[in-house]
């Protein structure tokens, strides 16, 4: 089977999957649940096309990390195809950890933990599968790899993470502040001391990066209709978790139901592997099929949040 796939990305047109270990990584559960966690969360409640998924930006930031490695390369930095292929690895996964809604689900269903750190554990998960193959991008991912430029290429201010969710979230929301010059800004990367820099004449294009990340915050990220709606879908979860611990028999997946019933937090939550097992079978589709349930549900709090975030389906 040819395991050397051409994707067409709206963003960057075609974009092709490096190596055979690369398309089963992105073949396996863990990574396929991305296509179904949107991006930006409730921000579609504002910017109607911002339905773009975490699939879509991993996929865009592997591409982004294929383009500055030839670029260094061609600069004479020596980086083999082991590294540039666990780079790949590194950046593909680094959002595996995210669950529904993100952040939303950070601060009810599980709380106190953080997707970083659920990430990290999926891919030494994912290594054990792969039989110790995905070993060096784990070290990359963490920042103990002795080439530490590559962890900055992941994890830094000017890092390939940050530069794909800019362009992307500027393409489907339509808010063109956003774009940036990404090929310029690898075009100026260098590495100095083992240090990733930026070779002066690309000053001008990393202070529209600064700008244009700034604007996206303050138009996208940090709008107030997202806020708000993040909020409510928060105290949802939290007022459906005060329901299921009063027995009240709350419509969910089984996996949704796990979390409604039992207290997961920091502290237990890597103790059992159920948890994590359930916690991969979670996405967007769970919450979303269980609030148009929860709108026939008697509780007054319950239906005044459902409200707030479904209003069409009350419309008859």
């Amino acid at each position: 089977m040819n395991k050397k796939k051409i994707i067409n990305d709206p963003v960057y047109g075609f974009i092709s999957i490096p190596s055979e270990l690369v398309y089963d990584v992105i073949s396996h559960p863990y990574f396929q649940r991305l296509r179904y966690i949107k991006q930006l969360g409730m921000t579609h409640l504002v910017y109607p096309g911002a339905l773009h998924t975490r699939f879509h930006h991993a996929l865009g930031a592997m591409h982004l990390m294929s383009l500055a490695i030839n670029l260094l390369r061609s600069k004479e930095h020596i980086i083999t195809d082991g590294e540039e292929e666990a780079a790949i690895l590194a950046i593909l996964l680094h959002d595996i950890g995210h669950g529904p809604f993100s952040h939303a689900l950070e601060h009810s269903l599980v709380t106190g933990i953080r997707h970083e750190d659920i990430s990290a554990k999926l891919m030494r998960d994912l290594n054990v599968h792969f039989d110790g193959r995905l070993t060096h991008a784990i070290e990359i991912f963490n920042g103990t790899y002795p080439k530490k430029f590559l962890h900055q290429l992941i994890s830094g201010q000017l890092d390939l993470d940050r530069m794909d969710y800019l362009n992307r979230d500027s393409f489907f929301t339509g808010v063109s502040e956003g774009v940036i010059s990404f090929d310029r800004i690898i075009k100026m990367f260098n590495v100095y001391d083992d240090d990733l820099v930026i070779e002066e004449k690309g000053i001008y294009s990393i202070e529209k990066f600064l700008i244009a990340r700034r604007l996206m915050y303050w138009q996208v990220y940090l709008h107030k209709t997202v806020i708000a709606g993040e909020m409510i879908l928060v105290k949802l979860l939290e007022r459906a978790k005060e329901l299921s611990a009063a027995g009240a028999d709350l419509f969910a997946s089984p996996s949704l139901n796990y979390f409604l019933k039992n207290d997961i937090n920091e502290a237990n939550f890597f103790s059992q592997h159920e948890n994590l097992e359930h916690f991969t079978n979670l996405d967007d589709q769970d919450i979303y099929a269980a609030v148009k349930v929860w709108a026939k549900h008697p509780d007054k709090f319950c239906l005044r949040y459902v409200k707030c975030l479904l209003p069409e389906i009350f419309i008859r």
